[in-house]
């Protein structure tokens, strides 16, 4: 007899069921009314208007089920009905509701159902403005449509084939082998879900993955118009359209990419906003050669040139889009990426693949197909003109790309290449460096050719009319290189070179935009450009001239959790130990651990870091801010934890801060901690604590401790200690080293309590005229935290540099469209 469960809501599910079946069969039945509509156009035209009608309203269903499951999957999320696994996994009951959105596309299916509502609602636009290729675009539209709907199906073939994962599976179909599903009542012993991943919980992570996915669903259209194009045979009406898709895809798709780099640098404690991480590629990847099409799309407009080029970005990078989500999606990167699907992603590999193949071949086969009728012009490009350098920069681009693309893909293609040279390739050790090497290459040529290329006219420059102007803005970018290098202390020879034409590309920009457009509705380009050179200058500057402050100058190896034993040296060097209320030098500031707070409403700990700024010769307060940087302490069950950085934004630099370590128990300490630590010193050298510093100033023979009573026989010494802390000399100590008999003996001199430490004098080093004084921590008591601060110079260059370079594409897509209305 079936089991009768109590209290389970099946309702939502099963609609949501019948909106997922739903959603599949209209895009399908769409897809062939629009291909029918397509095929009978110029046969049969009552017809095809016939199959038209079928089709828009088919799509116009699909994307009414599409709301409608978004719809079911929020109520089963905000209403906490943790019977189905989708909720259990990625939700609970503290979770503020602004992070119960997030709660939707954490998880595989949510993701998808994300990119398929982007996708139906362009759709919808597109279905009422592509006029012509309405049928043949909207074709490949649904398709691509019917592809992302069997993702959330959820249904399996003989022989064990799974299409999809269904987003509103039970909990005891997902778990069936739990004992707890052997008793009808079991919901009442499920208290709570298992929540959201602490990392997103970041007011970013609400919005960046709907912006994000409104990019990588906007490349659908360019690539649709291509497709139709091809298809149809006509080479002139998919150009404005094209071009107008193409800017706002790479405004949005831009703007998500950055959006994620903003979330890391406040939610990740790597330490910046870009670690070249396979899913940081796989957007990055689609937008570079989405750049480049739209570049050859620009030329094919204006001189007729590089149409079959443009065809093939078009096409390369919506493959890109749905190679990027084989890549993140499947698990194949699960050892190389920290944000990569692996389990429940492991279904989806032979289907993405499939559908790679589904939506790639198809236009390659048009293009070749097509190769011959495709206009071209049979004269060769000049070399000083506008085309043929911004052909350049767009094959510069798709090199890029390809390089990026090779390099994150090593452990899929890695296995064919030992079978065939039977040597092993793996990863990059350090894929910053590894990637930094080559792309700056590319950054130096782009750079060039994106000042350069906006003097130079289509068909034919003048040399002799631009040269003046290139030689002003050539002395003015020299200036600039040598003020920012000097000011900055930017060294390295290729970096130089980078912030040569970084400047160059500055300077053109502005030259021609005032000197020669005038007009601001037409800077979007030279906007776009210049935007793109601050967000270089942004990034060389923050990346060769960001400092750790917050050096580990005790000596002592701090244990941050961390395998490799390189790395964890690094770590151990670039953290300090704070002690409640005790300060500690870190670079121009003191900084002073002041307690922590919890609240009953967030699973946060909060940590109060004071940083002081006082004059060296006065003492007198400059300066005083109060960080709190947040940790989630034991995340989901798991054992350690997860911190969250807080900064302090200046207009010229960020003071980057976050949380390594923290003593979860008050009394608790390290245990490196009940140990003297050794520091050979000459007259006058310095020794920097957690919480002050010392000085040795010399040895004093004549030593007259009390604790000392002279025998005959004896040598002793003591050594003269100042000692310092935030106020300045709060004390002079002189620990007793002497030598009785054969025996050495120490008498350790005790410093303040603010301090907490005692101080050794353990030998004299005559041949090297020093001391070797031995330091005992004794704040066991105190709690502490381990900190890392670094300050970010000019940080704010790379977010205003991809705001202006959107703002660009914005302005060049509101001016397409006002030409189109115009000539329409």
């Amino acid at each position: 007899m079936q089991t009768q469960y109590i209290g389970e809501h099946l309702l939502p599910g099963q609609w949501g069921h019948l909106f997922v079946v739903l959603s599949f069969v209209a895009s399908l039945l769409s897809m062939f009314a629009y291909f029918s509509a397509a095929r009978t156009e110029s046969k049969d035209p009552v017809a095809s208007q016939r199959w038209m009608s079928l089709a828009r309203n088919s799509f116009i269903i699909h994307t009414a089920s599409i709301i409608a499951i978004f719809i079911t999957l929020y109520y089963i999320i905000t209403h906490h009905l943790f019977e189905y696994h989708y909720a259990y996994a990625h939700s609970d009951k503290s979770l503020p509701s602004k992070y119960l959105l997030s709660c939707f596309w954490e998880g595989q299916q949510g993701s998808f159902l994300l990119w398929s509502f982007w996708h139906s609602m362009l759709g919808i636009v597109v279905m009422f403005s592509a006029k012509g290729l309405e049928s043949r675009t909207m074709t490949v539209i649904a398709l691509v449509q019917a592809c992302l709907a069997t993702t959330v199906l959820g249904i399996y073939l003989p022989g064990d084939i799974q299409i999809g994962t269904s987003p509103f599976l039970l909990l005891r179909h997902q778990m069936q082998a739990a004992p707890i599903f052997q008793q009808a009542n079991y919901l009442s012993l499920i208290q709570d879900g298992n929540g959201l991943n602490v990392l997103l919980q970041n007011y970013w992570m609400v919005i960046h993955p709907p912006v994000l996915f409104l990019g990588f669903a906007s490349t659908l259209i360019p690539f649709a118009f291509a497709i139709a194009a091809l298809w149809k045979g006509e080479y002139q009406s998919f150009v404005k359209p094209t071009l107008t898709w193409s800017l706002f895809s790479g405004a949005v798709l831009g703007t998500g990419i950055m959006m994620g780099g903003a979330w890391a640098y406040e939610s990740l404690n790597f330490g910046g906003y870009w670690a070249w991480d396979p899913v940081e590629n796989a957007s990055l990847v689609p937008w570079l050669i989405m750049v480049a099409a739209l570049h050859t799309i620009l030329v094919y407009r204006s001189t007729g040139r590089s149409l079959k080029i443009t065809f093939l970005f078009y096409i390369l990078c919506y493959v890109a889009i749905w190679y990027s989500t084989f890549l993140t999606r499947t698990g194949v990167l699960g050892d190389t990426s920290v944000h990569a699907f692996t389990g429940e992603g492991k279904s989806l590999y032979w289907q993405l693949l499939i559908f790679i193949a589904l939506i790639g071949l198809p236009g390659i086969i048009l293009l070749i197909r097509r190769g011959k009728t495709i206009p071209t012009v049979k004269t060769e490009e000049q070399l000083w003109t506008r085309e043929f350098w911004m052909f350049i920069g767009s094959f510069l681009l798709l090199l890029s790309s390809i390089q990026i693309s090779i390099s994150t893909s090593i452990p899929i293609w890695a296995p064919l290449a030992k079978k065939i040279t039977g040597k092993d390739i793996a990863p990059p050790v350090d894929p910053v460096a590894h990637y930094n090497n080559i792309q700056i290459w590319v950054a130096i040529l782009i750079a060039l050719l994106c000042g350069g290329v906006l003097y130079l006219k289509y068909r034919q420059t003048q040399l002799s009319k631009i040269a003046g102007r290139m030689g002003v803005v050539a002395l003015v970018a020299a200036v600039l290189t040598t003020v920012i290098a000097w000011s900055m202390q930017i060294s390295g020879w290729q970096f130089i070179v980078l912030l040569s034409t970084t400047c160059f590309c500055l300077t053109a920009t502005v030259f021609y935009a005032f000197g020669m457009q005038k007009s601001f509705r037409k800077m979007g380009p030279s906007l776009s450009h210049f935007g793109f050179a601050v967000l270089l200058l942004g990034i060389l500057i923050t990346g060769r001239k960001k400092e750790i402050i917050s050096l580990n100058t005790l000596g002592s190896f701090l244990p941050l959790g961390k395998t490799d034993m390189r790395e964890a040296a690094k770590e151990s060097r670039e953290n300090v130990m704070l002690y409640e209320g005790v300060p500690v030098a870190m670079g121009d500031y003191w900084a002073i651990y002041q307690g922590d707070s919890t609240s009953t409403s967030d699973p946060r700990v909060f940590y109060k870091v004071r940083y002081e700024r006082r004059d060296s010769a006065t003492n007198k307060l400059l300066e005083a801010f109060t960080l709190y940087p947040d940790v989630f302490m034991n995340p989901k069950g798991q054992q350690g934890l997860s911190p969250n950085p807080d900064s302090k934004h200046y207009i010229n630099r960020d003071i980057f801060t976050y949380v390594s370590s923290v003593s979860s128990k008050p009394n608790e300490a390290l245990n490196q901690q009940d140990t003297f630590r050794s520091f050979r010193l000459r007259r006058g050298d310095t020794v920097y604590l957690s919480n002050a510093f010392v000085v040795f100033r010399d040895f004093n023979t004549h030593v007259s401790d009390p604790r000392y009573k002279s025998q005959t026989g004896d040598v002793s010494v003591a050594a003269v200690v100042d000692v310092y802390n935030l106020e300045g000399l709060l004390q002079t100590a002189q620990p007793v080293y002497y030598i009785r008999g054969q025996a050495e003996h120490f008498i350790d001199d005790t410093l303040s309590n603010s301090i907490g430490k005692v101080i050794r004098l353990g030998k004299i080093i005559p041949e090297e005229e020093k001391a070797e004084l031995k330091i005992l921590d004794v704040t066991d008591a105190k709690r502490w935290i381990v900190l890392k601060a670094i300050v970010f110079p000019h940080i704010n260059l790379v977010w205003a540099g991809t705001i202006i370079m959107v703002l660009g594409f914005l302005l060049s897509m509101a001016r397409a469209r006002s030409k189109r209305k115009e000539s329409a």
